[in-house]
Order: structure tokens, then C-alpha cells, then sequence
């Protein structure tokens, strides 16, 4: 299409140039023609001569336009173009050849700058060829796929008579196993037969039994109902022996001197006794003291060198010291001969009715009495340490209380007290209540804590006597004898006369 394009627009060009030349010869001719005849003619033939060059200059500028479409000379831009049409007489043939020739180059596309019908046609055949090379690729493409089709379409194929011989060999191979299946079942629906007559031969066995087993543990039953009984009653009683060691008198008031204000014991460096512990004073009459009240208290301030049994005690309390005898018992839940308790703080520890918790001050009178506090759960707080059998007493202090609305801190720690109580109550830990053991820990003083103990206070010197207590003529001083009442030859000798 566009070679006929191409020779349509040449035909154009050469009948154009033609009918151009044959005007200008013909021109030239008459010029000649009539130069000889008249000036007015001559006039005229110079008139025609400059119509005929005005013909010829649009007919070179059609040429030049027709040349810059065909892509023959100079090539010329878009401005160039549009300023040669406006020096042409437009008629339908060019105008129509223009049109064409402005809907072929839109072709190339706007970006295009040299816009002819020779580029148009280069571009159409490197775009051809283009094509061509992709059809030969696609093809050669379409060849290879053909061509592992056919391969894959083998491979499926002998795969599906593999498959399909396999099934067939299956469906043998089933025919077989059902027949063997039929003849398994027949045989175990016998074997069943056999079972179920055995089965009902023993259960009328073991119905006999069960009824025999059964009156057996009816009878156990009712023995196992006596000896629970009896284990409560031996429970009761380990409760009560293992608390002995803790509530029972633990030394004596061997002397009362100074009028009462100074007092000895028979504990001392073999007991593993120091300085600082409170003891509470009862009766002589008293072997128990879970439920005594202390009539008086006292605090070693030395132990006795030379006596293994001797600690020299002040007295703490605010009643008068006459109430103090000697004979009297002495006791204290924090000290124990040879060893320390071990305690358990559970809640608030509020000694002196201000709403704070005072646990620094239980612990560290209780370390002062040779105690140590090996758990701890403070109020809204976490457990520190671990319960085991090892401790003796679970101190509780105020019950867990809600004030509005519970948070998630309170419910944990309700919680925490709980599991708590509940494991010390299966390892067999005593619970003593705040108030109750800071009747037997607490000295009369309001600054009566100090870390090593009131005993360590400059005060305490003033309670040191001269001469020891016994010596006196005539008799021995109960403190230098021996717990049996004997007399402590190793103290005696030195010290009496």
C-alpha cells in the first residue's frame, strides 16, 4: 500500500514537472515569437515571462513539498512544511495528498522528527522484521513445548498402564485377602463363641468373688474407721509432744540481789546463751507456758565466765521486783538451748496500735532473742523465703483486709496468705499470735531495740556487782551449784570462802 502511495505521488511529481516545462518552453517560444514584432507585444511577452516565473516558483515549491514528503533532498522540519503549503495554490489533489500524507506519519509517532515516506517505510520493515523474528521465536518455541508434550503425553501414558496393571494386580491381590478375610472372620466368630461361654463361666466366678470381696471391705472399712480414729487421737498427741520442746520452761532464777533489780540464771555458756535475750518470768509452779502470762521480765546482760551454767539478768519490767523469787521459771519462744528458731511473718506486724507495720522491729526482736525469721509475707507484698519442718512458729499478724474494691495486688496476696497457712498447718508449724509473743519479747522501754541488744548499752554496767552472789559465810549460793542441786566445784572453790 505504501509502495502505490509512493508511485502515485512520483506520477504526480512528473506530470507536474512536465506540464511545468512544457510552459516554459512554450513561454519561451512565444517570447521569441513576438520579439521581433512590436514593444507592446515585448511588453506583453515580459508580462507572461514573470507570470510564467511566478508559476514556476509555486511549482518548485510544490516540488519541494512533494520531495519532503518522499523524503528525496533537503529534508525539512514541520515549520518548513507548513510555510511551503502556504506558498502553493491549494487544490483538491494536493490537499487530499496532504491529508494522506499527514494520517501516514502519525505512524511513527509524536516523538518522531524526521517524518517522510522513505522513514516511514524503514520503520516498517526494522518493525516487520522485528515481527518476524518473534513469529520464528514463537514458533521455534511452539516446537520445543510440541515437543515435551509429547514427551510428557509418553510418560503419562505408560504411567496410566503402569497404574492401570497395578490395579489390576491389586484387585487380585483383594479377591485373595477377602477370601483369607471371610475364612479369618468364620474362624474368630468361633473363637468368639468359645470366648463368651468362658466369659460367663468366670463372671459367675467373679460375681462370687466380688461378693466375698466385698464383705471383706465392708469389714475393712469399719477396722479402717477405728484406726482412723486411733491415728487422730496419736495426731493429737505428736501435736501436743512436738510442741513441748517450745512450751515448756526452759531455766531457773537462781538468785535475786540488788533489791530485786539484778537476777541469775542457770543458762549460760554451755547453752549457747548470749547477751540481749528476753526471757519472761513465771511462776515456780508453772511446767507449761502456752497459756501463762509472764509476770516479769529479764534481759542477760553477761554471760558468767568460769560457770557454764550463769548469766547474770537485769530486770526489765515495771512491777515490783519482789514479785521475782527465786525458784521462779523462766521462758522465751525466740531461744532455744544449743539452736536457733526459726520463724514464719504472716500479714501486718502493727506492735503499737499506729496502723503501720512494725515487721522491722518483730525481727529484729527476734534476732535479738536469738530467733531468726526465715519467711516473710508483708501486706500487699510477695513471700520471701520457703516454709520446711524447720520452723517453729507462723506469727500472725493482722487478717488480710478489703477496702473497696479488691485490686488484682490484694487478691494475690489473700491468696499468697492462704497456700501459706495451709502448708505451715501440714508441716506441723505452731501459730502464735503478734500480740501474744511481744508479751514474752518486749522489754518495758520504749527504745528497747537496739541490734546487739540492750545487753551492749553503757547503762548495763551499772548493774555489776563487787563480789558474786553467794559469797556469804556459812552456805554455797544456789548459782555456783549444778542443775542436780550439787555443788559446781570448779566456780565454788575460787570464790567462797
Amino acid at each position: 500500500m505504501a509502495r502505490d502511495r509512493n508511485v502515485y505521488v512520483w506520477q504526480a511529481y512528473v506530470t507536474v514537472m512536465s506540464i511545468v516545462s512544457l510552459a516554459c518552453l512554450g513561454a519561451m517560444a512565444f517570447v521569441i515569437f513576438q520579439s521581433g514584432t512590436n514593444s507592446k507585444t515585448v511588453e506583453g511577452a515580459i508580462d507572461r515571462e514573470q507570470k510564467a516565473q511566478t508559476a514556476l516558483r509555486e511549482e518548485n515549491s510544490r516540488r519541494q513539498l512533494l520531495e519532503s514528503m518522499l523524503g528525496v533532498g533537503v529534508p525539512i522540519n514541520e515549520a518548513g512544511f507548513n510555510q511551503l503549503l502556504t506558498q502553493i495554490t491549494a487544490d483538491e489533489q494536493l490537499n487530499s495528498a496532504v491529508k494522506t500524507y499527514t494520517n501516514n506519519m502519525a505512524l511513527l509517532g509524536p516523538a518522531a522528527t524526521d517524518r517522510n515516506y522513505t522513514k516511514l517505510v524503514s520503520t516498517l520493515m526494522s518493525e516487520l522484521r522485528a515481527r518476524n523474528q518473534q513469529v520464528e521465536s514463537s514458533q521455534r518455541r511452539e516446537l520445543t513445548l510440541k515437543d515435551e508434550f509429547d514427551s510428557k503425553l509418553l510418560q503419562e501414558t505408560k504411567a496410566r498402564e503402569s497404574a492401570k496393571q497395578e490395579s489390576l494386580d491389586l484387585s487380585n491381590l483383594r479377591d485373595k485377602e477377602l477370601v483369607k478375610y471371610t475364612e479369618d472372620i468364620k474362624s474368630q466368630r468361633d473363637e468368639i463363641d468359645k470366648i463368651e461361654l468362658e466369659k460367663r463361666n468366670l463372671l459367675q466366678v467373679a460375681s462370687k468373688q466380688k461378693q466375698e470381696v466385698m464383705t471383706k471391705l465392708e469389714q475393712s472399712q469399719l477396722e479402717v474407721e477405728k484406726l482412723k480414729g486411733r491415728l487422730d487421737a496419736v495426731v493429737r498427741k505428736l501435736d501436743e509432744i512436738q510442741g513441748e520442746d517450745f512450751q515448756y520452761v526452759q531455766g531457773k532464777i537462781t538468785e535475786v540481789s540488788h533489791g530485786g533489780d539484778v537476777v541469775y540464771i542457770n543458762l549460760g555458756r554451755a547453752d549457747g546463751l548470749r547477751p540481749g535475750v528476753i526471757f519472761g518470768v513465771v511462776g515456780s509452779d508453772v511446767s507449761r507456758v502456752a497459756d501463762a502470762r509472764p509476770k516479769a521480765k529479764i534481759e542477760v546482760v553477761e554471760i558468767i565466765s568460769g560457770a557454764e551454767h550463769l548469766a547474770r539478768c537485769k530486770v526489765l519490767s515495771d512491777r515490783a521486783p519482789t514479785t521475782i523469787l527465786r525458784g521462779d521459771s523462766i521462758y522465751s519462744p525466740a531461744w532455744q538451748p544449743g539452736r536457733k528458731v526459726e520463724f514464719a511473718l504472716v500479714g501486718k506486724m502493727d506492735i503499737d496500735g499506729d496502723g503501720k507495720d512494725d515487721r522491722e522491729t518483730v525481727k529484729a526482736l527476734i534476732e535479738q532473742n536469738g530467733g531468726e525469721v526465715k519467711v516473710d509475707l508483708p501486706p500487699g507484698g510477695k513471700i520471701s523465703g520457703k516454709l520446711s519442718e524447720k520452723i517453729r512458729w507462723m506469727v500472725m499478724g493482722e487478717d488480710f483486709k478489703v477496702r473497696g474494691e479488691m485490686t488484682s495486688v490484694d487478691t494475690a496476696s489473700a491468696k499468697d496468705r492462704s497456700v501459706l497457712e495451709s502448708e505451715a498447718k501440714s508441716l506441723g508449724i505452731s501459730r502464735i499470735n503478734l500480740d501474744k509473743l511481744m508479751g514474752w519479747l518486749r522489754g518495758s522501754g520504749v527504745n528497747e531495740v537496739s541490734p546487739l541488744g540492750t545487753a551492749m548499752k553503757s547503762s548495763v554496767m551499772d548493774f555489776r556487782t563487787n563480789t558474786r552472789p553467794g559469797d556469804q559465810t556459812g552456805r554455797v549460793s544456789e548459782i555456783f551449784q549444778n542443775r542436780d542441786g550439787r555443788m559446781n566445784k570448779n566456780a565454788a572453790p575460787s570464790d567462797a570462802k
